[in-house]
């Protein structure tokens, strides 16, 4: 419900995702390692995301849900 939201670990590698009125979007926040998308990392400043998209950060596979 918020429009933005982060994941990850502080000092370690954080990404935000946000609502935006065309979607939703990640962007990588802090960290060595930029998160990826799909096993593609992330390149420009932002990525759209998409219902079951895979996202992986720090380590950590998710997936990304919305209704």
């Amino acid at each position: 419900t918020k429009v933005v939201t982060t994941v990850g670990k502080p000092g370690v590698q954080v990404a935000s995702i946000t609502k935006r009125p065309g979607g939703y979007v990640i962007a990588h926040v802090e960290g060595g390692s930029r998160p990826s998308v799909n096993g593609m990392p992330l390149v420009g400043d932002t990525a759209p995301l998409r219902n079951g998209d895979l996202i992986e950060l720090a380590g950590t596979q998710m997936q990304f849900v919305h209704n």
